[in-house]
């Protein structure tokens, strides 16, 4: 079965930056406890036109799907989100033979 990765995409105003970054980590620890099947959030990038990219991987699609449905009740995502401006997400699947070897 494919992993499923979600591709966001949003802006963030220069001035937090900084928060968000520390949102982030306890975002992604609170959601890996709520929801064991994140598999890995391996990357977080600002684009060469001030856009940002960040890498969230689930083992299964409903396992994502479970995880955003549930972002009510997991305040530290919620915190972080609100930084968040011109949100997209792109949901992928990446077959379990293409995870990297390193």
């Amino acid at each position: 079965m494919p992993y499923c990765v979600e591709l966001v995409r949003f802006t963030v105003a220069d001035a937090d930056v900084d928060t968000f970054l520390e949102r982030r980590q306890d975002a992604i620890k609170e959601v890996k406890a709520a929801h064991p099947a994140l598999w890995s959030v391996p990357l977080c990038a600002r684009r060469d036109d001030g856009t940002w990219v960040d890498v969230w991987i689930y083992e299964t699609r409903e396992a994502a799907d479970a995880a955003n449905a549930d972002t009510e009740n997991l305040p530290k995502f919620v915190a972080m989100a609100a930084l968040l401006d011109n949100v997209e997400i792109e949901a992928t699947e990446m077959p379990a033979g293409a995870v990297s070897p390193i």
